[in-house]
């Protein structure tokens, strides 16, 4: 007999440590092998190994796409309890991939800013979206193998089978012209149009200077704590510290004057919304992150007339195509989008080098200066100083 504390007072996480326990330890027997379920074997893969990892709010959105399938299909009679994984077949799979496109549409609500109500639209869910959740389902049987008779052979499409080729990108007219657009507003909408579009021209202005994707945008931090920018070596790292890396890896990229800049005017998150706080009589600027920009992009996308299905991720790829177009090597563009790894032996080392991306760095500040011949607006951030209270004001 062994005892072992779950480390806890809470009941709930003294629950989950337990059943980590068990599930580790454990070793099914036939019969429990005949039982297993896939709910069982997606719970214990969440459970076990997705819960911890920096993808987990993906892995969990994936994941629930199946189960509700599932439970459509228990619902409607199609399978019936228990729904072991011997029944996924590549009948079910056709059944899923019909279901996902076509019958289960996504739902998406939206204010009118003139009427103040909401609306309220359905799309089609892409063939992406559901080909990534039979592979996530995929590595949560493979992960079970162990407490299950068999694993059942799953033939997931590949992105480029699913998905069409799409080479529209923005011009380096179109993106001073959307600066400008995040910096004055739209005078139809309201007054405090611009100040609602900080947290977008922030992203703007990120993925001008990073070529990142947009989960790591909202990731880019110049607080101290996170080890991020490294004000000396003229580095940024786009992995946060604490960060497993995935395999969409976050490089480390070189800081130009026009994001140094920016980062010198944040607290905390780069995209962030700011506001005015008045307190007898001080006035100083808050700063507060937001988790994506997608609504605003989507206004801004249909004022410009951008094609319908190219979101915020669209800057990183026009980025990648204007750097290609200014001679930035083959070598080194993989490198800053994060498509290549350097060794480990050697990254910690090479970033902090001169040499180290400069023709990313040298394509990037050309940008920039393109940028601020062609907008009507600036394109740094305005002045803003820190005070002895530690609250930022502008100067």
């Amino acid at each position: 007999m062994q005892r072992r504390s779950t480390r806890t007072d809470d009941v709930r996480l003294a629950i989950q440590a337990l059943d980590r326990h068990y599930l580790a330890c454990h070793q099914p027997a036939d019969d429990d092998k005949a039982s297993y379920t896939v709910h069982q074997a997606m719970i214990d893969y969440w459970m076990l190994h997705g819960a911890d990892q920096a993808s987990a709010d993906a892995i969990y959105a994936r994941l629930k796409l199946v189960n509700r399938f599932i439970d459509h299909e228990l619902k409607v009679g199609v399978l019936r309890e228990p729904v072991l994984p011997k029944v996924l077949d590549a009948e079910w799979l056709k059944r899923f991939r019909h279901w996902g496109t076509e019958i289960d549409l996504v739902t998406q609500r939206r204010r009118d800013p003139v009427t103040g109500g909401w609306t309220v639209s359905t799309r089609k869910r892409a063939k992406s979206t559901v080909e990534e959740s039979i592979i996530q389902l995929k590595a949560a049987l493979r992960f079970n193998v162990k407490r299950m008779e068999a694993l059942p052979e799953l033939k997931h499409l590949t992105r480029a089978a699913v998905t069409p080729v799409r080479n529209f990108r923005l011009s380096l007219d179109q993106i001073a012209e959307m600066l400008d657009y995040t910096a004055e507003g739209d005078p139809e909408l309201s007054p405090a149009h611009p100040a609602r579009l900080m947290p977008l021209r922030r992203y703007l202005i990120g993925a001008i200077c990073t070529l990142a994707r947009p989960d790591a945008l909202y990731d880019i931090s110049a607080s101290p704590d996170r080890w991020q920018w490294h004000r000396d070596a003229s580095v940024l790292d786009l992995n946060p510290a604490g960060r497993i890396q995935t395999r969409k890896h976050r490089p480390a990229i070189p800081v130009t004057p026009l994001l140094a800049n920016w980062l010198e005017a944040t607290d905390d998150r780069l995209v962030c919304h700011e506001s005015v706080v008045e307190k007898d009589e001080e006035r100083w600027l808050v700063q507060r992150p937001v988790a994506d920009v997608k609504k605003a992009w989507s206004v801004m996308a249909r004022h410009f007339k951008v094609p319908a299905g190219f979101g915020p991720k669209l800057m990183r790829h026009s980025m990648a195509t204007l750097i290609a177009q200014r001679g930035v090597s083959q070598q080194e563009i993989p490198l800053a989008l994060g498509h290549t790894v350097l060794p480990s032996s050697t990254r910690h080392y090479v970033i902090f080098s001169p040499e180290y991306l400069s023709e990313t760095r040298q394509g990037l500040e050309d940008i920039a200066s393109e940028l601020a011949r062609k907008m009507a607006t600036p394109l740094h951030a305005k002045p803003t100083q820190v005070g002895p209270d530690g609250r930022r004001r502008r100067v």
